[in-house]
Formats: C-alpha cells, sequence, structure tokens
C-alpha cells in the first residue's frame, strides 16, 4: 500500500501550528501530529485495515486529516469568544484540551482567565502550574501549586505535581516529602507510588549510588504502582528494571519517565472537555457521527482502564446526547408518518408525547453539560 501524507499550517492563538498526517505501512496505523516548528507537540493514532486500496486508505487518511484540523481551528475560534466573554469553567475546559495537546503557553492563558473570575479555584490553580511547568516555568508552577494546597490540603493530586515540580528543579527531598504527603492522603495513589519510585532512581542517577533501603523504597513503591494500575507495566517499565539491575541509574530514570509518560497519555478527559466546548461554542456543534467516535474512543480507554471513574461519568453524559440525536430521529420519523397520513392518529399522539418528555429531556442534559 501507498504512503499518504497531508500537512496543513494554521494560524494558532500564539503562534503557528502545522497538523500532518501519514499513514505507517509497517505499523498499520494512521499518525496525525501537531507540530510547532519542528516540535512534535501531540500525536494520535488510529488503525487501519491493511486489507483496504489505497483509494479507500487515502480518502481515510484525507478525511481524518481534515477532522482534526477543523477541530483544531474550532478550538481557535472558541478561544476568540471566550477572550471576549470569558466563563470560568469553559476556558479551564480549553486550558485542559490546549494542555493535552501540548500547547502549554496557550494553555496558561485560558487558565489564568479562569483564575481572573474564580481566583480560589484549586484544580485551576493546578492545571496552571502543570502548564508552567511544560513551559519550563518551575518556580512559578512551584507557587501555583502551593496556593492550591493552601486551599486544598487534602488533594493528593496536588501534592504529586508540586512533586513533580520539585522533580524537574532536581531538589529531591521536597519531592519525596510531598509525594509522601500524597500517599499519606492516598495510599493506593498509583502515579505517587510511581513518582516516588521514579525520584528515588533520578535522585541515584544524580549521586551515582542507591543504598541498599533505597532499592528496597523503590522495588517497593514500583510494585505498588504496577499493582495498583498495571498500565505502568509496559515495556519502558520492563527495560527500566533491567537498567536498575546493572546499576545504571540514568538509564532506567529516563526508562520510567518513558513508561509513566506512556500511562498518563491514556487518560480520556480531554477527550470529554474537548467535546463540551465544541458542543456549547462550536458554529455547528457536534453531529451524530461524531458523538458515536467520541463514544468509542471512550470506551477504548475504559476497556484498558475499568476503573478510570471521570471517564464512566464522561461516557454515562455521551450516552444522553446520542439519545438527544435519537430523540430527535424518533420526532422526525413520526412527523413524516403525518406527512404521509395526515389523519394517523397514532403517529399524532406519539409526536405529542414525544414532544412534551423533549423539553424535560432536554433541560436534564443542560444541567449535567452546563452546570
Amino acid at each position: 500500500m501507498s504512503g499518504f501524507s497531508f500537512s496543513t499550517t494554521i494560524q494558532g492563538i500564539e503562534r503557528e501550528y502545522t497538523i500532518r498526517s501519514v499513514n505507517f505501512e509497517s505499523i498499520r496505523k494512521i499518525i496525525i501530529n501537531l507540530n510547532d516548528r519542528d516540535r512534535v507537540l501531540n500525536t494520535q493514532e488510529t488503525p487501519y485495515n491493511p486489507n483496504q486500496g489505497d483509494e479507500e486508505l487515502m480518502a481515510m487518511v484525507k478525511h481524518l486529516h481534515e477532522e482534526r484540523v477543523e477541530v483544531f481551528r474550532e478550538l481557535i475560534r472558541i478561544s476568540k469568544k471566550l477572550e471576549k466573554k470569558p466563563d470560568a469553567n469553559s476556558n479551564y475546559k480549553l486550558g485542559m484540551v490546549l494542555l493535552k495537546n501540548g500547547m502549554g503557553k496557550e494553555a496558561i492563558t485560558e487558565f489564568r482567565r479562569a483564575l481572573t473570575l474564580e481566583p480560589d479555584k484549586a484544580p485551576f490553580l493546578k492545571h496552571l502550574g502543570v502548564a508552567l511547568i511544560l513551559e519550563e516555568k518551575y518556580g512559578e508552577a512551584i507557587k501555583n501549586f502551593q496556593r492550591a494546597i493552601e486551599i486544598k490540603p487534602t488533594y493528593p493530586d496536588i501534592h504529586n505535581n508540586l512533586a513533580l515540580a520539585f522533580l524537574r528543579t532536581e531538589n529531591y527531598p521536597e519531592a519525596l516529602n510531598e509525594l509522601e504527603k500524597a500517599l499519606e492522603i492516598h495510599p493506593k495513589y498509583a502515579e505517587a507510588q510511581f513518582n516516588l519510585g521514579l525520584c528515588l532512581v533520578s535522585q541515584a542517577a544524580m549521586n551515582g549510588k542507591l543504598d541498599e533501603e533505597d532499592q528496597e523504597k523503590v522495588n517497593m513503591h514500583l510494585s505498588q504502582a504496577v499493582e495498583l494500575n498495571a498500565n505502568f507495566n509496559n515495556e519502558y517499565y520492563k527495560i527500566s528494571k533491567g537498567y536498575l539491575a546493572k546499576g545504571r541509574f540514568a538509564e532506567a530514570r529516563q526508562a520510567l519517565v518513558e513508561a509513566r509518560t506512556a500511562v498518563l497519555s491514556q487518560s480520556g478527559s480531554e477527550i470529554y472537555n474537548e467535546f463540551y466546548l465544541r458542543l456549547k461554542y462550536g458554529e455547528e456543534g457536534v453531529d451524530r457521527k461524531s458523538t458515536e467516535r467520541y463514544i468509542s474512543k471512550l470506551e477504548d480507554i475504559l476497556e484498558k482502564n475499568p476503573n478510570y471513574v471521570d471517564i464512566h461519568n464522561d461516557l454515562g453524559v455521551a450516552y444522553l446526547i446520542q439519545c438527544r440525536f435519537l430523540f430527535t430521529r424518533a420526532i422526525n420519523e413520526f412527523k413524516k408518518a403525518i406527512t404521509i397520513n395526515a389523519d394517523y392518529a397514532k403517529a399524532k399522539k406519539n409526536l405529542k408525547l414525544a414532544e412534551n418528555e423533549g423539553k424535560g429531556f432536554l433541560i436534564l442534559l443542560r444541567a449535567i453539560l452546563y452546570f
């Protein structure tokens, strides 16, 4: 099969970006990259059937490329709308989508807009800190995490993120202290368990040694992370174990960083946030097919990670949105029946009942989505 490639340059909020889409026969996947100059910020992969003909495959690559380009352009349009009329929750969700796409500078802008309206919202401060880490502004990130902890001291994920900021600045004692606090609050916090092991290995890479006590701690915390979340037991984690056994701490550290990145990239929150923003602010909203694709993505994530509570909730909302489309289709069919036979009493009755119930359903859906 031939390799098909499409490329589009888009003027973003802060700078120009390029979206490149290509199919790779060797791995049977279509890869869509979001690039800032020569740096890849975000990658999306879609498997394809190798038995497809060239014409069908080219159409698939082109369709996925154009869809990604349009979604990106719509996010830019939504940002401009929110600049004129900010909404804390929507600015925050847009920041989350931009952050997941590796667009730290733009995400910082959206989180700061949200904080202008709600300055004491701990999740806003936390994700601003995460975006600042992405832009390597570690001192500022630490201040935002510390402020978030003042507001919500019992949120383990804020302690975990503060630890990551300290880790980036090689302040290992403070990083370990914050991770221990996170685990005091939530002992089964898999990411914090993994990060504590990573922190000890990073410290060993700097010092060139790992004493017996710390070696036991590394094994214990990494093993607990894998037990709590099997996704940590990936190829990079297995590679890190080989390096650790040989005392090659720098290589072990890098392998653990890759293992952690592979797990965290499986989160589906950005899918929901993107869908929410397009539904509320998009020029064309979302259609039935895009809703079905969204549901399919969430179902794929849950198949691999059945304990993701937020994704179960998001999928529930998606099913309700799907019901809205089916509800509309049902009403249209009743109307067609009446058009064909104006005296069809049963269709008239069903249409009246559906339209009455539909008003209540829309109120429910708006309440769940926007409040």
